[in-house]
């Protein structure tokens, strides 16, 4: 999600610096969740040991829930599912908020695409996303941010490597800011702006550069449970809104005896080899604004002059995308994990 607003906000709400945070929590847990499932040994024990550098690691393994045998608490998973959404927890803490001015906090300033670790509070709303810009009508694209989703996913995964030779604090910082943006960059409003005549109108007048539809935030559209809600609250919100660790981990997966071995098994399809097996970043978003053209911007939203009404193909269309993506994106960030944190 980035910031997101009621029906009333279009001309003093656009003018708003962006925040993000795809999927909300349920969909970044699950992500989370399915990528636990496919860490090898070796990743997982590693991946573990730096989730518990992390300043909330106590708060979150002290919430982690009895087990109903009686059985030891598996709080390394529980705590490495509940590390993908520090990076949205962020914005609500005063610390964050503080230290985040306009002037400190902003793309174009020097420390924007710093890599300090936990002593960096600044929320960094514009690491959530990159604007790949298009339009329909003709009007004029600005630029993405040059420290954005793509940039910061890229150092984070070079930093991640014992052999990098970072701190566990900056790797421990890194890794949950991957576990985050991972999700992040398979929500297809997260890759996207939107750029029309009549937003350009309205920033005109604003005296502010023009920066589109801020990914669907200044769109808005009426699902079937009838409320009027920007369109990108609606894509975040497809698995729903707050939840636990114990309920993602319930919506994903139903166990099942495999040779004698009770396994989780993902509720969704998984992504074919060939889908998980790219690595490149920057193919990703690219894959998210296609996704967002396709079906994110699908009538009514392309023609809509107001409110779009979502009508059962379209919302039945973003489910099914939404599904894929988040199961392509937990595949994704395992083979990431993998790659940089096994054998070392």
């Amino acid at each position: 999600m980035r910031n997101t607003f009621s029906a009333g906000f279009l001309v003093g709400a656009l003018f708003l610096p962006s925040a993000a945070s795809a999927w909300w929590d349920e969909g970044h847990m699950r992500i989370a969740a399915m990528a636990y499932e496919l860490l090898t040994p070796a990743a997982r024990t590693e991946a573990n040991r730096l989730t518990r550098l992390n300043p909330k690691y106590a708060e979150w393994a002290s919430a982690v829930p009895a087990t109903p045998d009686g059985s030891p608490k598996d709080v390394d998973r529980y705590t490495f599912i509940r590390a993908a959404v520090w990076a949205d927890d962020i914005k609500e803490m005063k610390e964050y908020r503080d230290a985040s001015s306009a002037a400190k906090d902003a793309p174009t300033h020097p420390n924007a695409g710093q890599n300090i670790g936990y002593s960096d509070l600044l929320i960094h709303a514009y690491w959530h996303y990159k604007d790949i810009p298009f339009s329909n009508d003709g009007s004029p694209l600005a630029d993405a941010d040059a420290v954005n989703a793509l940039t910061q996913i890229k150092m984070f995964t070079a930093a991640l490597p014992k052999t990098a030779g970072q701190s566990d604090d900056v790797r421990s910082y890194d890794l949950v800011w991957l576990l985050h943006l991972l999700g992040d960059v398979h929500q297809p409003l997260h890759a996207t702006a939107r750029f029309t005549k009549e937003l350009r109108l309205k920033y005109q007048l604003a005296g502010t550069p023009d920066l589109g539809d801020r990914g669907g935030n200044d769109a808005t559209v009426s699902p079937a449970t009838g409320e009027i809600i920007p369109l990108h609250a609606y894509w975040d919100g497809l698995f729903g809104g707050y939840s636990t660790v114990s309920g993602a981990i319930f919506d994903s997966f139903v166990v099942k005896k495999v040779g004698g071995e009770a396994r989780n098994i993902s509720k969704l399809l998984p992504p074919t080899p060939e889908s998980a097996a790219v690595a490149d970043p920057e193919l990703w978003l690219e894959e998210s604004y296609q996704i967002a053209r396709k079906y994110a911007y699908a009538e009514p939203v392309l023609s809509a002059k107001g409110v779009a009404e979502l009508g059962r193909q379209y919302e039945t269309d973003a489910r099914n995308a939404a599904e894929t993506q988040i199961s392509l994106a937990g595949a994704r960030l395992a083979n990431v994990i993998n790659a940089v944190l096994d054998a070392q």
